[in-house]
């Protein structure tokens, strides 16, 4: 039965999820960004100082924070042949309205209820300017997606907007707007009155995908405020029509999915096909600045009386494919099509780089052809001396066949295997199963070097020097440790890999449970003296998470209330998840397991085990059953909807009120959802909550249903703590931590000083925001009220900095009241 079908599904992950809307622009038009922008014409950075002379007080009289959600985002920039991911990237921030006073609190900024464009406090009206530094457009010799043709309605010819940016989200849509309004008279899961991304919303060249309701362009922009709702599209899951999907929780001011690369425009005033690897610069910096609504000029700060100006990390890499793809390490003597290919670019020029990822594509594509009985490659003509559309057909979509939860793509296609139709697998689970079986590239120590050697790797300086991955596709670090490269996107960057962490601003404890203390001892060995390395990815990405997720029914989760094994001795933690302490060792720190090919051991490795058919799948949601099986309906369209009772699935099934004609109730997996299993959501990806100890962990899910859920931990990135803060407006995103190396991100780096009034480079203090005493505590502390184990915060700053975190209401990713 925990087959049956689920009907509220999961989604996405804002990672890559595109959104649009048809609902009207709002009514006060928007003023030029750039021309009332502070660094319009000049030097775009923070304005005030580094290290204020009274480092008591807040030095800002505005705090906007800046984040992406993901802390890197990976992808691509050719589509002309296929793609795996599109371009994404958000910017995310919030406004705080210093303390001017010891006993004056900060206020969390909201928007004009009529115009979401308007920050408002008091009287005063603004908006958020924003940009990336020297990056102000994408299409043309930096990103290859507009222009790129693509038959989007099926009609065998090509019409306007029909291109791979407007058919890579087709399957997202709205009725009204982005709050998920049904329109009076409209029936839900009417197909007819769908407005669909690309197609009834076309998406305009260089612009995020969410239309005239929340422009998002590259240049001259404004930030848009999420409200009470949040950024709200729908998808359409195998059991269910209608799946909302929260790209951006509510109480945030974001620039949505824009169509961002790793280029500046200062480093690439050439040709395209001239580009080479050290143009990227994987840390791209965004720029918000406040603005008067409607003149556009800078509001200046009392302080430094310049404009208001914040720079914070926007990340995006391109991925090491060609590595392996690009020579003979995954092509062999039996697949040679990619010699031509890169044969044709290098003969009109291009460099090295360029001609390598042309001829990965073809590599891949032929590979596919060969494994899996495609046709990819039936038109291609290697010899053919044009440059545009090669492959002789439209750009391969990953998506269009694989389930991709990322996206918000919750139905696979099938294929025939011994004459029945299979399920395709999710396309996450696919890539990784034969990448990590094939190539686990492990170091002295055992662990997979192909999580950094696939995935970016990139500096901030352009230098290849230390880089994970050999040019041949090896591993630079087989007869080392992983974690002694020169750091990138993941490895050697955030405050999990940085042996300097408690002298450049953290200064308080790792507050760690029982599972974090065996890594600090065994892996990481960071914070207890010894200067380790850090954690590995794998460390973190693991089935782990997913069955200490499967076991948890919380009721307060910054308390831990409730019924988890988080809190748990790991002896008991190993028996709460049914293995021997052996196995649960293995879970934590998983190595690759070689056979005699040096391949990596399904069913012995636990990194594989991440990504098996044959593994614990959380609950998604409990439905309503009818006989033996799941109790259905059919909308106007015929389309199965199964009826959800509780989006917890841990609830006591016999306190839900049954509708009529159903027999029973069941808690169901993900998998039965979506062919995405749980893949990129709250139940299958890391949590803090997995080794740090409450109150250092996560909130409850709820907002965000179903990429999160009540009674379970969400993820950081959808959750919001002190005073309704995101977590990471203090923390900066995961994988980018405060504080972070000076080695890989200088971005993030430099990022956090603009905020702590002592320079400080770690999440942020209490006197970014607030007055404080000689201990650095709030001087609004009240010796009664604010109170940590028995003892006043007030003297304490360890102490309240646990009570804040203690203290954050639990709602799930809603503003607080």
């Amino acid at each position: 039965m925990r087959n049956a079908i689920y009907a509220v599904t999961a989604l996405a992950v804002a990672v890559a999820a595109g959104c649009t809307t048809p609902m009207e622009s709002p009514k006060t038009e928007p003023v030029n960004a750039k021309a009332g922008h502070a660094g319009n014409g000049e030097t775009i950075s923070y304005q005030g100082v580094l290290v204020a002379d009274d480092t008591s007080k807040p030095k800002n009289d505005y705090n906007i924070t800046i984040n992406y959600e993901l802390g890197m985002h990976c992808t691509g920039f050719d589509f002309s042949y296929c793609c795996v991911l599109p371009p994404y990237n958000s910017i995310q921030s919030q406004v705080i309205k210093t303390a001017t006073g010891k006993k004056k609190w900060p206020e969390l900024l909201e928007a004009d209820k009529n115009d979401p464009g308007v920050l408002v406090d008091g009287n005063k009206r603004m908006r958020l300017a924003y940009g990336h530094v020297d990056n102000t457009y994408s299409e043309g010799n930096k990103l290859k997606y507009w222009d790129i043709r693509y038959d989007v309605n099926g009609d065998g010819k090509y019409g306007d907007n029909e291109s791979v940016a407007n058919a890579y989200f087709t399957h997202l849509y709205v009725y009204k707007d982005l709050q998920g309004t049904i329109p009076e008279g409209v029936t839900k899961g009417d197909d007819a009155k769908k407005a669909r991304v690309g197609i009834e919303v076309p998406i305009p060249r260089d612009n995020g995908p969410a239309g005239a309701a929340a422009p998002s362009p590259m240049k001259a922009g404004h930030l848009h405020y999420t409200g009470e709702k949040g950024t709200l599209v729908f998808t359409k899951s195998p059991v269910l029509d209608d799946v909302p999907i929260l790209l951006t929780n509510p109480g945030i001011w974001d620039a949505l999915g824009l169509p961002l690369t790793p280029f500046n425009d200062s480093a690439v005033a050439k040709d395209y096909l001239e580009l080479v690897e050290s143009d990227i610069q994987p840390f791209q910096e965004a720029w918000v600045s406040l603005v008067d609504a409607d003149s556009g000029a800078p509001i200046l700060d009392s302080h430094s009386e310049k404009p208001i100006t914040f720079v914070g990390t926007n990340p995006i890499d391109v991925p090491n494919c060609a590595n392996c793809h690009g020579n003979e390490r995954a092509n062999g003597d039996k697949y040679q099509l990619y010699k031509q290919e890169r044969a044709f670019w290098k003969g009109i020029g291009a460099s090295d780089w360029i001609a390598n990822l042309k001829a990965t594509s073809i590599s891949i594509m032929e590979m596919h052809d060969d494994h899996n009985g495609t046709d990819f490659l039936k038109n291609y003509n290697p010899n053919n001396r044009s440059s545009d559309n090669r492959i002789g057909r439209d750009p391969i979509l990953c998506q269009k066949c694989h389930a991709d939860n990322v996206i918000g793509v919750l139905n696979s296609q099938t294929h025939k295997e011994d004459g029945k139709d299979v399920l395709i697998p999710p396309l996450t689970q696919a890539i990784h199963t034969v990448h990590q079986t094939k190539a686990p590239m492990e170091d002295a120590e055992g662990r997979s070097a192909a999580c950094q050697g696939c995935h970016p790797a990139h500096r901030q300086d352009g230098s290849m020097e230390g880089y994970p991955i050999t040019p041949d596709g090896k591993n630079a670090y087989a007869t080392r440790d992983n974690r002694d490269a020169a750091g990138g996107c993941y490895v050697g960057r955030d405050v999990h890999a940085n042996p300097n962490k408690d002298k450049d601003g953290v200064e308080t404890e790792e507050h760690l449970n029982a599972i974090g203390k065996w890594l600090q001892a065994n892996v990481s060995q960071i914070g207890n003296g010894e200067q380790g390395k850090g954690l590995w990815c794998t460390n973190c990405h693991n089935q782990l998470t997913r069955e200490l997720y499967q076991r948890d029914n919380i009721s307060q989760a910054f308390k831990q209330e409730g019924k988890t094994l988080r809190n748990k001795s790991l002896e008991q933690i190993a028996a709460g998840i049914g293995v021997d302490m052996t196995t649960l060792k293995s879970m934590m720190d998983p190595k690759v397991v070689p056979d005699a090919k040096g391949y990596d051991t399904p069913g012995k490795s636990q990194i594989l085990a991440t990504w098996a058919k044959q593994r614990t799948v959380p609950d998604i949601a409990v439905i309503a059953l009818k006989g033996n099986g799941p109790m259905v309906s059919k909308d106007m369209d015929g389309d199965i909807n199964v009826v959800p009772l509780s989006a917890n699935p841990a609830v006591d099934i016999a306190s839900l009120k049954l509708p009529k004609g159903a027999t029973g109730a069941l808690a169901v997996p993900y998998e039965a959802a979506t062919h995405g299993r749980d893949y990129w959501l709250s139940a299958g990806a890391p949590h803090c909550a997995d080794c740090h100890a409450a109150p250092y962990v996560e909130g409850q899910g709820g907002a965000a249903f179903p990429i999160n859920q009540p009674g379970k931990y969400s993820l950081m990135r959808y959750t919001k703590g002190h005073a309704g803060l995101a977590c990471q407006a203090c923390h900066q995103s995961i994988h980018g931590l405060y504080p972070v190396t000076t080695v890989a991100d200088l971005t993030s780096y430099r990022q956090a000083p603009q905020y702590n009034p002592d320079g400080s480079h770690g999440p942020f203090k209490c006197a970014a925001c607030h007055e404080v005493n000689e201990n650095g505590v709030p001087w609004i502390a009240d010796d009664d009220e604010h109170v940590w184990e028995g003892k006043p915060i007030l003297d304490d700053y360890e102490g309240a900095v646990s009570w804040m975190h203690a203290s954050a209401p639990d709602l799930g990713g809603k503003i607080p009241d």
